[in-house]
């Protein structure tokens, strides 16, 4: 079988290694540019499945300010992003609301939740 050639970008920690990765039937035969073990786990999962977190905000009202900002509690799967940012542009918020609270439980079926990042109190 020939020999796949890949490029990704960690992005597990602020380093940001640009990694060379070279398959053979789905499996890794050699990795070039990884300054640390993480890429692997980064990679592999990459090729399984991306996820991500998802930060965005959503509309509130009552607040001094009309947006709030929140993220998953996980990462999800990168193709459930626009599932998600759908559910979230449908929803009705209204001050006050607390950091880490929970907006909305399983979001997009994936199994996170979305939660506020700052509080914002009733104006």
């Amino acid at each position: 079988m020939s020999i796949e050639k890949k490029h990704f970008t960690c992005v597990t920690c602020p380093v940001g290694c640009e990694v060379d990765v070279e398959l053979r039937d789905g499996n890794i035969v050699s990795m070039k540019g990884n300054r640390c073990d993480k890429v692997k786990e980064f990679v592999l999962q990459e090729l399984k499945e991306p996820v991500r977190v998802l930060t965005t905000t959503v509309r509130i009202e009552g607040a001094e300010y009309a947006m709030l900002p929140v993220r998953t509690d996980k990462p999800i799967p990168k193709r459930l992003f626009l599932q998600a940012i759908a559910e979230l542009a449908s929803i009705d918020l209204k001050a006050p609301v607390h950091i880490t609270d929970v907006i909305i439980k399983d979001i997009a079926g994936s199994g996170a939740n979305i939660v506020a990042t700052r509080t914002m109190e009733h104006r």
